[in-house]
């Protein structure tokens, strides 16, 4: 298993910057499909983000289907008590033999929002899991700072 941390600050305050994260609109923005399931108060996001052969590893390439797509559920919390919240996260990807869990902690930083992600990357293939995790986390971890930066201008 391996693990990823990245953190981004946000101008919006935390209830705003939920309610965005919460809106299918924002991740359509983002490149990405949604589908948001009410579960009173919180919101269950599934975002489908396709995923190119040309930015995997030649070895994850070969196994991939055409029309890859990475898929992400997000349990984003509805009610905040207080100044900080946290959100659930999982990944897979179909062909991908990794799973992704990460936790992302939100804290209200004056007027804005400070964001930590801890992602811990695993594969399920024995004796050469490690490898594939090595050449997957870098990637993840481009992806997932990409998609922080552009929810700061979405």
């Amino acid at each position: 298993m391996r693990t990823l941390t990245l953190n981004h600050e946000y101008s919006d305050s935390l209830s705003d910057f939920l309610l965005r994260l919460a809106d299918v609109s924002t991740w359509q923005s983002l490149g990405s499909e949604a589908h948001a399931k009410r579960i009173d108060p919180d919101t269950e996001m599934t975002v489908k983000t396709p995923m190119p052969k040309g930015e995997m590893p030649s070895a994850l390439a070969t196994h991939l289907p055409a029309d890859a797509e990475l898929v992400e559920v997000y349990m984003i919390p509805g009610d905040v008590i207080g100044d900080s919240a946290e959100i659930r996260m999982t990944a897979h990807a179909a062909g991908v033999p990794v799973e992704i869990d990460a936790l992302i902690t939100l804290t209200q930083k004056g007027s804005g929002t400070s964001l930590s992600v801890r992602a811990e990357v695993s594969s399920s293939i024995p004796l050469f899991g490690s490898m594939i995790e090595q050449a997957v986390v870098p990637i993840l971890e481009k992806r997932l700072d990409d998609r922080l930066v552009k929810l700061d201008r979405s």
